[in-house]
């Protein structure tokens, strides 16, 4: 399981050591050498290892952004195909969590899993051309 580290933790003025970066993410040095073999830039091949804390604000926002798959409009995140699908129709409702939120879930076509969606409540206008939203009762005002 991949963590999620902060990139503003480090300073874009400063160089920093292997050890320096694997104390201030609280990680194994090990870690930052991971880093490295992914293609975090160091200063020159010499012992230690200096790194830009430009460079590896750079890396870990990058690092973020890898696994990031964004939805359509008219697709809804599958946890289990860990993909953008489209639903099942006939099988959406949407739900408000709050006074300016809501989430929408279906079914999955391929795995037939549970699937949600968060959007506003001012774009539910949007979302029904997309999808055939089924409103609760108490909703439907």
């Amino acid at each position: 399981m991949s963590r999620i580290y902060n990139p503003n933790k480090c300073k874009i003025n400063r160089n920093y050591t292997i050890s320096e970066i694997s104390l201030l993410y609280g990680v194994h040095k090990n870690t930052p050498k991971g880093w490295l073999k992914k293609g975090l830039k160091r200063i020159d091949n010499q012992r230690p290892y200096l790194i830009l804390g430009r460079d590896l604000r750079l890396f870990l926002k990058d690092l973020r952004t890898i696994n990031k798959r964004p939805c359509e409009l008219g697709e809804i995140y599958c946890m289990k195909c860990r993909a953008p699908r489209k639903p099942v129709p006939g099988s959406i409702i949407f739900e408000t969590e709050s006074s300016r939120y809501g989430r929408i879930k279906g079914s999955c076509n391929v795995c037939h899993s549970a699937m949600n969606r968060y959007f506003r409540i001012a774009d539910l206008a949007l979302l029904q051309r997309h999808f055939k939203v089924i409103l609760p009762l108490q909703q439907k005002r």
